[in-house]
């Protein structure tokens, strides 16, 4: 079993990282958003770093796209995520 989500918002003057470590959530999505809307005005960059998520609940990804999408959509900015990497099975002997 995976620990809930958490994340830590890291903003600089035009420019926020979101970092997600957990299970990625809806109820965890809805709260991270909920920080970076609070964000100022003139940022307008939000990076989402999931390299260290360790899953996520039917339908969280979803939303966290479509929150994602609509905070960039009101800041007329620009949304980056940086995915777990995927490690291929081992080869088999």
């Amino acid at each position: 079993m995976h620990g809930p989500l958490r994340y830590t918002l890291e903003a600089h003057h035009d420019a926020a990282t979101l970092y997600v470590t957990g299970t990625i959530s809806i109820a965890g999505v809805v709260a991270a958003m909920h920080a970076c809307e609070t964000l100022p005005a003139r940022v307008r960059s939000l990076r989402v770093d999931l390299r260290r998520s360790t899953g996520a609940e039917p339908g969280a990804l979803d939303s966290l796209a479509l929150a994602a999408r609509r905070w960039r959509d009101a800041r007329q900015g620009v949304t980056r995520f940086d995915l777990p990497r995927v490690e291929a099975p081992p080869a088999a002997a």
